[in-house]
């Protein structure tokens, strides 16, 4: 039987086709995987595929979750593709967050958010051929429940396996020439609330193995804050005065 299944622009006329490109039409595959029309021609074409999808619409209820999951019941062998991302490889995935740091890309995140790692890496039986990064990954997932930012970070630097953080346009490997600059003119002030609320220096202070600087650093976040206060407080106290 030939079929044709449109997403937006896109044409595809297998189910296979379908799956291998719902990452780049999430909301449009969401509103085609539930519509009435597209299940009673999946019940028809593929009754095992309409069982799983009816399956885990149920036990579903996140939008994001729901699309990356249903694309591995049509095209079940298939590399990591999450909303609009495509990942050959677990170190691709750890570098592209990497890449965004300090900032947050929050459909990486959805990876610890919902566990879709470690749900991907158990469909593909990665949790036992990879079993060391699984097990990470499933500690990353408790931490994230604690801190997201800083399991958000530790996920790039060990699925990259990367130890080098880059922080106004350079790179560093070294913690000491870090903190030189960090200490430096204005930066330390510029950025440090930056930096303590999104974790991305301390997540990698943690993977270099620095626990002492942590603490170090965390202070002097502290102590330039502080200076920051007193000196609001002092403005306001002598604009009172006059």
């Amino acid at each position: 039987m030939s079929f044709v299944i449109k997403l937006e622009d896109k044409k595809m006329t297998s189910l296979k086709e379908l799956g291998e490109n719902m990452y780049l039409y999430p909301d449009a595959s969401e509103k085609l995987l539930t519509s009435n029309k597209f299940l009673r021609f999946l019940k028809e074409e593929d009754k095992d595929k309409f069982d799983k999808l009816i399956k885990l619409n149920h036990e579903v209820r996140e939008h994001q979750e729901f699309i990356f999951l249903a694309q591995y019941i049509f095209s079940p062998i298939m590399s990591i593709r999450h909303h609009g991302y495509k990942f050959s490889s677990f170190k691709e995935l750890g570098q592209q967050i990497l890449d965004f740091g300090p900032d947050i890309d929050v459909y990486l995140k959805d990876f610890l958010k919902y566990k879709l790692l470690t749900k991907y890496m158990v469909h593909m039986g990665f949790d036992k051929t990879d079993s060391k990064i699984y097990n990470k990954v499933i500690e990353l997932e408790k931490l994230f429940e604690e801190n997201e930012n800083k399991a958000y970070f530790l996920l790039g630097f060990i699925l990259a396996e990367c130890a080098i953080i880059t922080y106004g346009n350079k790179k560093y490997s070294n913690v000491n020439d870090f903190f030189k600059d960090m200490v430096l003119e204005y930066n330390i002030a510029s950025y440090s609330s930056l930096i303590d609320t999104n974790q991305y220096v301390i997540s990698w202070l943690t993977i270099m193995g620095h626990e002492e600087e942590i603490h170090k650093y965390q202070s002097l976040v502290s102590l330039v804050n502080s200076l920051e206060e007193n000196y609001e407080c002092r403005t306001k106290v002598s604009k009172m005065v006059k």
